[in-house]
Protein backbone atom coordinates (compact mmCIF):
# COMPACT_ATOMS: atom_id res chain seq x y z
CA UNK A 1 0.00 0.00 0.00
CA UNK A 2 1.33 3.45 -0.38
CA UNK A 3 -0.10 7.11 -1.33
CA UNK A 4 1.82 7.23 -4.45
CA UNK A 5 1.88 4.56 -7.78
CA UNK A 6 4.85 2.63 -7.37
CA UNK A 7 4.79 1.50 -11.05
CA UNK A 8 3.07 -0.44 -13.56
CA UNK A 9 0.28 -2.67 -12.65
CA UNK A 10 -0.32 -0.55 -9.36
CA UNK A 11 -4.00 0.02 -8.93
CA UNK A 12 -6.17 3.09 -6.56
CA UNK A 13 -8.55 1.53 -4.43
CA UNK A 14 -11.44 3.83 -3.00
CA UNK A 15 -9.77 4.79 -0.06
CA UNK A 16 -7.24 6.57 -1.98
CA UNK A 17 -4.56 4.61 -1.47
CA UNK A 18 -2.14 2.59 -4.12
CA UNK A 19 -2.10 -1.62 -4.24
CA UNK A 20 0.52 -3.65 -5.85
CA UNK A 21 -1.29 -5.93 -9.02
CA UNK A 22 -0.95 -9.09 -6.99
CA UNK A 23 -3.47 -7.77 -4.13
CA UNK A 24 -5.79 -5.99 -6.66
CA UNK A 25 -9.01 -8.06 -6.05
CA UNK A 26 -9.68 -10.78 -8.39
CA UNK A 27 -6.22 -11.34 -9.33
CA UNK A 28 -4.38 -14.43 -9.10
CA UNK A 29 -1.29 -15.18 -7.50
CA UNK A 30 1.73 -16.84 -8.91
CA UNK A 31 1.96 -20.69 -8.09
CA UNK A 32 5.18 -21.04 -5.69
CA UNK A 33 7.67 -22.31 -7.83
CA UNK A 34 9.09 -25.84 -7.30
CA UNK A 35 11.80 -26.37 -5.19
CA UNK A 36 15.17 -28.50 -6.71
CA UNK A 37 15.59 -31.72 -5.83
CA UNK A 38 19.07 -32.98 -5.32
CA UNK A 39 19.82 -36.03 -6.10
CA UNK A 40 22.35 -38.18 -4.24
CA UNK A 41 24.53 -40.66 -6.21
CA UNK A 42 25.37 -42.54 -3.32
CA UNK A 43 21.99 -42.90 -1.87
CA UNK A 44 20.62 -43.96 -5.26
CA UNK A 45 23.11 -46.49 -5.78
CA UNK A 46 22.90 -47.64 -1.54
CA UNK A 47 19.60 -47.76 -2.76
CA UNK A 48 20.38 -50.12 -6.11
CA UNK A 49 22.36 -52.62 -3.76
CA UNK A 50 20.02 -52.85 -1.18
CA UNK A 51 17.06 -53.82 -3.12
CA UNK A 52 18.80 -55.77 -5.76
CA UNK A 53 20.22 -58.04 -1.98
CA UNK A 54 17.19 -58.12 -0.93
CA UNK A 55 15.49 -59.61 -3.75
CA UNK A 56 18.38 -61.57 -4.64
CA UNK A 57 16.83 -64.53 -6.83
CA UNK A 58 14.50 -62.84 -8.78
CA UNK A 59 17.29 -60.14 -9.67
CA UNK A 60 19.89 -62.77 -10.26
CA UNK A 61 17.38 -64.08 -12.95
CA UNK A 62 16.21 -60.74 -14.72
CA UNK A 63 20.05 -60.15 -15.07
CA UNK A 64 20.37 -63.13 -16.35
CA UNK A 65 17.93 -63.30 -18.61
CA UNK A 66 19.11 -59.61 -20.08
CA UNK A 67 22.41 -61.07 -20.72
CA UNK A 68 21.27 -64.16 -22.58
CA UNK A 69 19.52 -62.36 -25.03
CA UNK A 70 22.37 -59.62 -25.26
CA UNK A 71 25.00 -62.29 -25.74
CA UNK A 72 22.73 -63.99 -28.76
CA UNK A 73 22.56 -61.34 -30.48
CA UNK A 74 25.44 -60.49 -30.48
CA UNK A 75 26.58 -64.25 -31.65
CA UNK A 76 24.10 -63.66 -34.55
CA UNK A 77 25.67 -60.11 -35.37
CA UNK A 78 29.29 -62.04 -35.61
CA UNK A 79 27.50 -64.41 -37.85
CA UNK A 80 26.01 -62.48 -40.82
CA UNK A 81 28.84 -59.84 -40.78
CA UNK A 82 30.20 -59.52 -44.62
CA UNK A 83 34.10 -58.26 -45.79
CA UNK A 84 35.26 -55.42 -45.86
CA UNK A 85 34.26 -52.10 -47.98
CA UNK A 86 32.12 -49.66 -48.12
CA UNK A 87 29.35 -51.72 -47.71
CA UNK A 88 30.46 -52.94 -44.20
CA UNK A 89 31.10 -50.08 -43.07
CA UNK A 90 27.31 -48.53 -43.45
CA UNK A 91 26.10 -52.45 -42.47
CA UNK A 92 28.13 -51.90 -38.90
CA UNK A 93 26.20 -48.30 -38.85
CA UNK A 94 23.31 -50.18 -39.36
CA UNK A 95 24.42 -53.42 -37.10
CA UNK A 96 25.41 -50.81 -34.71
CA UNK A 97 21.70 -49.08 -34.27
CA UNK A 98 20.07 -52.47 -34.54
CA UNK A 99 21.84 -53.59 -31.53
CA UNK A 100 21.31 -50.22 -29.76
CA UNK A 101 17.51 -51.01 -30.38
CA UNK A 102 17.40 -54.55 -29.24
CA UNK A 103 19.35 -53.37 -25.96
CA UNK A 104 16.60 -50.67 -25.54
CA UNK A 105 14.01 -53.57 -25.75
CA UNK A 106 15.48 -55.97 -23.18
CA UNK A 107 16.34 -53.04 -20.72
CA UNK A 108 12.42 -52.63 -20.45
CA UNK A 109 12.59 -55.71 -18.55
CA UNK A 110 14.35 -53.95 -16.18
CA UNK A 111 12.72 -50.44 -16.11
CA UNK A 112 9.45 -52.27 -14.95
CA UNK A 113 11.76 -53.87 -12.49
CA UNK A 114 12.62 -51.19 -11.24
CA UNK A 115 9.50 -49.03 -11.29
CA UNK A 116 7.94 -51.99 -8.92
CA UNK A 117 11.00 -52.21 -6.77
CA UNK A 118 10.33 -48.05 -5.99
CA UNK A 119 6.96 -48.83 -5.39
CA UNK A 120 7.83 -51.63 -3.18
CA UNK A 121 6.90 -54.50 -4.75
CA UNK A 122 8.80 -57.75 -5.89
CA UNK A 123 10.44 -57.88 -8.99
CA UNK A 124 9.11 -60.84 -11.18
CA UNK A 125 11.14 -62.11 -14.33
CA UNK A 126 8.63 -62.35 -16.15
CA UNK A 127 8.68 -59.01 -16.13
CA UNK A 128 11.05 -59.59 -19.21
CA UNK A 129 8.77 -61.19 -21.43
CA UNK A 130 5.98 -58.51 -20.75
CA UNK A 131 4.11 -56.61 -23.60
CA UNK A 132 2.38 -54.32 -21.56
CA UNK A 133 2.69 -51.27 -23.15
CA UNK A 134 5.60 -52.62 -25.37
CA UNK A 135 3.95 -50.82 -28.75
CA UNK A 136 4.79 -46.91 -27.29
CA UNK A 137 8.03 -48.12 -25.63
CA UNK A 138 8.82 -49.80 -29.82
CA UNK A 139 8.01 -46.43 -31.59
CA UNK A 140 9.88 -44.19 -28.18
CA UNK A 141 13.33 -46.65 -28.30
CA UNK A 142 13.08 -46.46 -32.50
CA UNK A 143 13.05 -42.56 -32.19
CA UNK A 144 16.28 -42.84 -29.46
CA UNK A 145 17.99 -44.94 -31.38
CA UNK A 146 17.73 -42.71 -34.37
CA UNK A 147 18.60 -39.66 -32.18
CA UNK A 148 21.84 -41.68 -31.12
CA UNK A 149 22.25 -42.47 -34.74
CA UNK A 150 22.88 -38.78 -35.43
CA UNK A 151 24.80 -38.04 -32.22
CA UNK A 152 26.77 -40.62 -32.90
CA UNK A 153 27.82 -39.00 -36.21
CA UNK A 154 28.92 -35.79 -34.02
CA UNK A 155 31.97 -37.25 -33.43
CA UNK A 156 30.02 -39.64 -30.32
CA UNK A 157 29.68 -36.39 -28.26
CA UNK A 158 26.28 -36.51 -29.70
CA UNK A 159 25.28 -39.85 -28.81
CA UNK A 160 26.41 -39.50 -25.04
CA UNK A 161 24.63 -35.81 -24.83
CA UNK A 162 20.99 -37.95 -26.01
CA UNK A 163 21.60 -40.50 -24.16
CA UNK A 164 21.80 -38.40 -21.39
CA UNK A 165 19.23 -36.01 -21.66
CA UNK A 166 16.70 -39.67 -22.63
CA UNK A 167 18.01 -41.36 -19.63
CA UNK A 168 14.01 -41.99 -18.12
CA UNK A 169 12.06 -41.97 -21.28
CA UNK A 170 11.23 -45.46 -20.19
CA UNK A 171 10.53 -45.02 -17.59
CA UNK A 172 8.18 -41.95 -18.18
CA UNK A 173 6.53 -45.26 -21.13
CA UNK A 174 6.27 -47.70 -19.19
CA UNK A 175 5.31 -46.41 -15.64
CA UNK A 176 1.60 -47.61 -14.68
CA UNK A 177 1.21 -44.26 -12.98
CA UNK A 178 2.32 -42.12 -15.78
CA UNK A 179 1.87 -43.96 -19.14
CA UNK A 180 3.39 -41.37 -21.59
CA UNK A 181 3.03 -41.42 -25.24
CA UNK A 182 6.60 -41.66 -27.48
CA UNK A 183 7.15 -38.43 -28.58
CA UNK A 184 6.13 -37.41 -24.89
CA UNK A 185 8.21 -39.25 -22.73
CA UNK A 186 11.26 -38.07 -24.92
CA UNK A 187 10.27 -34.38 -23.92
CA UNK A 188 9.67 -35.24 -20.41
CA UNK A 189 13.39 -36.97 -19.63
CA UNK A 190 14.73 -34.03 -21.13
CA UNK A 191 12.94 -31.45 -19.09
CA UNK A 192 13.68 -33.93 -16.02
CA UNK A 193 17.62 -33.96 -16.79
CA UNK A 194 18.00 -30.19 -17.98
CA UNK A 195 16.73 -29.37 -14.67
CA UNK A 196 18.74 -31.03 -13.21
CA UNK A 197 21.59 -31.00 -15.33
CA UNK A 198 24.80 -31.46 -12.39
CA UNK A 199 22.88 -33.97 -10.65
CA UNK A 200 21.86 -36.38 -13.78
CA UNK A 201 25.49 -35.88 -15.03
CA UNK A 202 27.31 -37.12 -11.98
CA UNK A 203 24.94 -40.22 -11.65
CA UNK A 204 25.41 -41.06 -15.40
CA UNK A 205 29.26 -40.80 -15.27
CA UNK A 206 28.89 -42.90 -12.20
CA UNK A 207 26.82 -45.61 -13.25
CA UNK A 208 28.59 -46.10 -16.42
CA UNK A 209 32.06 -46.78 -14.60
CA UNK A 210 30.39 -49.01 -11.78
CA UNK A 211 29.19 -50.83 -15.11
CA UNK A 212 32.69 -51.37 -17.17
CA UNK A 213 34.38 -51.92 -13.60
CA UNK A 214 31.96 -55.09 -13.35
CA UNK A 215 32.03 -56.08 -17.03
CA UNK A 216 27.76 -54.71 -17.08
CA UNK A 217 27.14 -57.56 -13.93
CA UNK A 218 25.88 -54.30 -12.23
CA UNK A 219 22.91 -53.65 -14.33
CA UNK A 220 20.82 -54.41 -12.12
CA UNK A 221 21.89 -52.73 -9.55
CA UNK A 222 22.47 -49.41 -11.27
CA UNK A 223 19.15 -49.67 -13.08
CA UNK A 224 17.71 -49.86 -9.67
CA UNK A 225 19.02 -46.97 -8.70
CA UNK A 226 18.15 -45.20 -11.84
CA UNK A 227 14.15 -45.56 -10.96
CA UNK A 228 15.43 -44.52 -7.33
CA UNK A 229 16.59 -41.46 -9.44
CA UNK A 230 13.38 -41.25 -11.63
CA UNK A 231 10.90 -41.29 -8.53
CA UNK A 232 12.90 -38.80 -6.69
CA UNK A 233 13.82 -36.54 -8.99
CA UNK A 234 9.69 -36.52 -10.45
CA UNK A 235 9.37 -35.73 -6.18
CA UNK A 236 7.32 -39.29 -6.37
CA UNK A 237 7.72 -40.75 -2.80
CA UNK A 238 10.20 -44.33 -3.28
CA UNK A 239 9.45 -47.26 -1.00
Amino acid sequence: MSDTSQGEGWWQASDGKWYPPQQQPGSTPPPPSAPHTHLDVGLALGYGWAKFTENLGSMVAIVAIYFGVTIVFNLIANFIRIGNGISAIFFSFALLIVGLFVGMLVEAGLIRAALTVTRGGPPDPAQMFSTERIAPYVVASILVALLSFVGLLACCIGLFVVRIFLLFYGFYVLDPERKSEPADSLKRSYDLVRGNAGDVLLFALVIVVVNLLTCGLAIGVTELATGYAYRQLNGDPVL
